[in-house]
């Protein structure tokens, strides 16, 4: 592999790293009502979904977002309480595997 090539995440290792992030840092950052909710629901009802970064996260992290190497990823859980989508945090990643770039917003932090 040359020095210009990249060692990019495939999509299912994208959602399985974000799921791992999120693990790590769920019980310090959530709510204590919403991390007993996505405890209870998490095995039936969690779901990661990978969407290209917004332009939200340039003010946040002062730097620029490159679309072919940064995604979005938003975890949650769907269908609780009557609630379709419970989005619990929005997790910018790098597409880049040695890239430790992540960035986290929680469900209640503005």
């Amino acid at each position: 592999m040359s020095g210009s090539e990249l060692e990019l995440w495939t999509l299912d290792e994208l959602c399985d790293h974000a799921f791992v992030i999120f693990e790590e840092l769920a019980e310090e950052n959530l709510s204590a009502t919403d991390y007993a909710l996505y405890q209870q629901h998490a095995v039936e009802s969690a779901y990661v979904d990978l969407v290209p970064a917004t332009e939200d996260w340039v003010d946040m992290i002062a730097m620029d977002i490159d679309p072919e190497l940064h995604v979005e990823a938003h975890i949650g859980l769907s269908e609780i309480n009557g609630v379709a989508e419970l989005v619990l945090a929005r997790i910018l990643l790098s597409k880049e595997k040695f890239e430790t770039l992540c960035h986290a917003r929680w469900r209640g932090q503005d």
